[in-house]
């Protein structure tokens, strides 16, 4: 569930539905209770919010995304929980259903106060629900016992978080209101007067809804308090297509206020109905692009809503929803229709909070660099996508084929089962297939950044007009700088010269390559360039090689040329994405020269340099990570020109709401190359911003600790062991046995407030996107869990006799034990890279480390360790196979037939257990590990997941049940067989 917050990950299905699947799981491989899967999963949940209470100050928001997932996400995951059981009449005997377990955990839930304490921005939206049980239960009583209400007695209430997962599961009928007569549920106090709350008569969506017009006043008030309703989503959504000129506008700010935030009740119907704004009134037959015209009648609304979109929090929330692709589709039409607009007619500021094409244009062309991850170095991880360091090409085209392949199975939104309530608001989102090449301004700057190509200087458009633009972005970036001549790449193998005096009536004469010379006046309007969006990108990179390597050869100063490009941001902001390009491209290629952040050309970091390295190094250690010593340099460091130049222009940008667009997407740039960067530039880095934003201080340095697990092979390898000693616990000889603090709290720690007393655990799902060495990564955690499972072994048989005896309680321990440490390594496999790396694990870690010689070691092997490394291999595999596809409890063959019964990893690892048993092929481990391991894995694909066997070839179960019936495992041997159908039949009857 961190894992799902992180805010660097977005999975393929929504969080909610991720949840459910997992929760089945877990319920049936822990062979736990419904009340005790209900319970861990509340639990969970509630420690989520609390360790983001007073999260570290940084520019990504934890509060809200976090209790979206405990009042949104888990009570959609459950849902379909409980409804399986109606549907499936499951005769659950003398043990109690779903729904009773469901409802007696909520009970329970009161009995944790410690975790019940709600975040600051909700304690209202807490007491509100607290206090409307109470009239309720107020009401209930006056109405059937006649009771006399005592003068100073108040139906107002102070609410916790559980109160808040009651309204929230009450609005999805998973209970009814009949939880406010739960004992301990309602207590009212005595409360001053002045109790924060808002008389249910004066609720501004009450004047809203009866048609008070919609003032500056009133639209902030319903900013700030949630929608009660869908049916005040239904006006929103009509005012922001057929509203006033000032209603488009004001109703996406309204809708994506507090009812996308914290309108947890109804959070789903907001985010479909926000998606939806995004293609406006564009039928299911329409062309993909559309109408430019129509785009631009609706020009209010989406500067609007792409606005608030765009911050972090929605991001976020949009992801626990399933709806990144959806967006990026919605998103590309915007981008080619509105750069490919005509600049505005008057000379007027294009900022980004001006509403012009401009304007609309870098809001979405922003927002999907954002999601697309266009920038950053070679095997970037993408930040919402699971399993990034096993598939670093994850971009735009992989989120689209993502969506058709949702369209292709009839699942075009995440929740269509869901959504009853608001079908008849919307159809569903766009079912036509949508890519790259439908847009070709798009497909050409996309393609070729994926190239490590400056976008522009390869672009096949006309190049006596791409010369023009670049010379009118040269001369307004330039307009304030000394005069003097400034190189500039031309449209053939020459070079090109802009030549200005200082002479008001001069003009400015280009040499151009082809000979048609271009005469521009230097006047304030014609200096402005108002050209379309599209060509304006394309010429940039021009401009940025034109000016860099001036400043390369002294001709500008730094500070000149980190003024002028901030000025180009400012008119134009989405040229952000091309500097950014541009860059990249150039730091990439390494070409340019070094120079020192002295202070003198280029900001220094010289006077909190050598603190910040010593800060990161005490995070680390405190999580038992130990690097090598940072000394301190007497020489200033030195960047490549580029990055340099870059860094320069990202800390000149203001702090502010307004320049957040910009800010962002320069801050992700930056932390990017940080990361991938040697020690010396990601402490400058992190340094002179930390300078720059005191209050993200330790945010800031807690990126720098993210960066020493890049390509530090050793430095993963300690995390990992610290995350298993951690979870553990220290062994039953510590002194601190009794004392520390093992499991799920010590592995995150309690809280993020303070990054330097983090957990282990925490850092990990922080950094683990960071890895880019999958085959390694896997290759650890067998080992450890190996090892670890060896160390367990050894820890018992020196509690008494020299060796662990079978039917004694050490060896069920043991092995419990054991399967806790599979359990985390599975957990830490599967969030660092997802499929892909459990696949990696069956098909190249496993065999090699069978099929290779053990180190020895200093303690001689015991059977019991064989035995329970063995066990812990077997429990790895299925785990991790489990978590990622799911079990398949059923045992006979679904009603359409279907032939996938079982994941591949599993097929292909009983092929390679039955060749190893035929002899084709020979191992060199302990053959007391194997044993126990190949009797183990097929006991648990029986006991667990008895539909996987149905997949597996009849050779192979010939193999498995002949070896274990060899090793005196018959009762293991014939359920395989009957497992396995009619076509073993007779393998059975045989044995028998």
């Amino acid at each position: 569930m961190e894992n799902v917050m992180d805010g660097k990950t977005f999975c393929p299905a929504a969080a909610f539905e991720m949840l459910t699947g997992l929760t089945r799981t877990l319920q049936i491989v822990n062979q736990a209770s419904w009340l005790e899967t209900f319970q861990a999963l509340w639990i969970s949940a509630f420690h989520l919010v609390q360790r983001a209470k007073d999260p570290v100050a940084g520019p990504i928001p934890y509060t809200e995304s976090r209790l979206s997932m405990l009042l949104s996400m888990v009570p959609l995951s459950i849902r379909p929980l409980l409804k399986e059981e109606n549907h499936a009449s499951i005769n659950v005997g003398t043990s109690p259903s779903r729904k009773q377990s469901f409802m007696t955990c909520l009970q329970s839930l009161t009995q944790l106060v410690s975790l019940l304490d709600p975040p600051q921005p909700v304690v209202s939206a807490a007491n509100d629900a607290a206090t409307k049980a109470s009239m309720v239960v107020m009401d209930f009583k006056k109405e059937n016992t006649n009771m006399i209400v005592p003068q100073n007695y108040s139906t107002k209430a102070v609410g916790n978080l559980l109160h808040l997962v009651v309204e929230s599961c009450i609005a999805r009928d998973l209970i009814d209101t009949s939880a406010y007569f739960w004992p301990g549920y309602v207590v009212p106090c005595m409360v001053p007067e002045d109790f924060d709350m808002m008389p249910i008569d004066e609720c501004p969506w009450s004047n809203f809804m009866q048609g008070a017009p919609l003032t500056k006043s009133l639209q902030s008030v319903l900013m700030a308090i949630p929608a009660p309703s869908v049916t005040e989503l239904k006006k929103l959504n009509h005012l922001a297509l057929h509203g006033s000129e000032e209603e488009r506008s004001a109703a996406p700010k309204i809708l994506c206020g507090a009812s996308l935030k914290l309108g947890w009740n109804i959070q789903e119907h907001v985010v479909h109905i926000a998606v939806k704004l995004l293609s406006p009134q564009i039928s299911l037959t329409s062309p993909v692009i559309g109408d430019a015209n129509h785009y631009l009648s609706h020009l209010h609304m989406l500067a609007s809503l792409l606005s608030c979109l765009s911050c972090h929090t929605v991001i976020h929330i949009l992801a626990l929803y399933g709806m990144i692709p959806e967006v990026v589709a919605a998103l590309m039409p915007l981008c080619e229709a509105f750069g490919s607009f005509p600049p505005p007619s008057t000379n007027q500021s294009n900022a980004i909070e001006e509403v012009s094409a401009y304007s609309v244009f870098s809001f979405a062309f922003l927002f999907l660099l954002r999601l697309c991850k266009f920038h950053g170095p070679d095997k970037e991880p993408h930040p919402y996508i699971c399993g990034a360091p096993a598939r670093p090409d994850l971009k735009l085209d992989f989120l689209l084929l993502m969506r058709d392949s949702r369209i292709r199975n009839n699942c075009t939104t995440s929740m269509k089962n869901y959504l009853n309530n608001v079908v008849d608001l919307f159809q569903e989102l766009r079912c036509h297939s949508v890519h790259v090449d439908m847009f070709p301004k798009l497909h050409a700057w996309y393609f070729e950044n994926q190239a490590y190509l400056a976008p522009g200087i390869l672009c096949n458009c006309n190049p006596n007009r791409m010369h023009h633009v670049s010379n009118k972005i040269l001369i307004f970036v330039c307009r304030n700088m000394n005069k003097g001549k400034w190189p500039i790449s031309g449209s053939g193998s020459s070079c090109s010269t802009i030549t200005s005096t200082s002479s008001s009536t001069s003009s400015t004469s280009i040499g151009c390559a082809s000979g048609s010379p271009w005469s521009i006046y230097e006047d304030e309007y014609l200096n402005t360039p108002l050209y379309p969006a599209w060509e304006l990108l394309e010429a940039v990179p021009r401009v940025l090689e034109a000016i860099l390597t001036a400043c390369a050869r002294g001709q500008i100063s730094s500070c000149d040329l980190t003024t002028g490009l901030r000025d180009l941001v400012e008119f134009f902001p989405a040229s952000i994405a091309a500097i950014i390009c541009y860059y990249k491209a150039e730091i990439t290629r390494g070409e340019w020269e070094s120079v020192p952040l002295n202070g003198i050309d280029w900001p220094s970091p010289e006077d909190c340099l050598n603190s910040f390295g010593l800060e990161v190094k005490e995070v680390l250690e405190s999580v038992g990570v130990h690097i090598e010593s940072w000394s301190p340099h007497d020489a200033p460091p030195m960047l490549p020109l580029p990055l340099a130049a870059f860094l320069s222009l990202t800390i000149t940008f203001k702090l502010d709401k307004n320049s957040e667009y910009t800010r962002v997407v320069t801050g992700q740039a930056i932390a990017n190359y940080a990361t991938i960067s040697p020690w010396p530039v990601t402490s400058a880095i992190g340094a002179l911003w930390a300078r720059k934003a005191p209050r993200w201080h330790d945010f800031l340095v807690f990126l720098g600790v993210r960066s020493c697990f890049t390509n530090d092979k050793d430095a993963i390898t300690q995390l990992l062991q610290s995350c298993i000693k951690s979870f553990l616990g220290p062994s039953s000889g510590d002194s601190n046995y009794m004392t520390s603090t093992r499991g799920v709290v010590g592995l995150l720690g309690e809280s993020v407030c303070n990054s330097r007393a983090m957990g282990p655990g925490f850092l990990f799902l922080h950094t683990c996107h960071v890895f880019h060495a999958p085959y390694y990564f896997s290759e650890v955690i067998l080992k450890l869990v190996v090892e670890w499972a060896c160390k367990l072994a050894d820890e018992r048989s020196n509690r008494g006799s020299t060796k662990l005896k079978f039917g004694q309680p050490s060896l069920a321990i043991a092995i419990s034990a054991v399967r806790q440490v599979a359990m985390l390594g599975t957990s830490l496999l599967c969030m660092a890279g997802r499929s892909p790396l459990v696949r990696v694990l069956f098909e190249d870690t496993l065999p090699i480390f069978l099929l290779s010689k053990r180190e020895e070691r200093c303690k001689p092997m015991t059977s019991i360790c064989n035995i329970l490394e063995g066990y812990a291999l077997s429990y790895l595999l299925f785990f991790s196979t489990a978590m990622m596809w799911g079990v398949r409890t059923e045992s006979a063959p679904d009603k359409s037939g279907s032939s996938k019964m079982s994941p591949h990893v599993i097929t292909s690892h009983l092929d390679f257990i039955t060749r190893v048993l035929e002899g084709t092929i020979e191992l060199r481990c302990d053959p007391a590990m194997w044993k126990a391991h190949v009797s183990s894995f097929v006991g648990l694909i029986i006991r667990f997941s008895p539909g996987w066997v149905l997949g597996t070839k009849l050779d192979v179960l010939k193999q498995l049940s002949s070896t274990l019936r060899g090793w005196q495992e018959c009762d293991l041997a014939l359920s395989l067989l009957e497992l396995g159908g009619t076509r073993a039949i007779e393998d059975a009857l045989e044995l028998l």
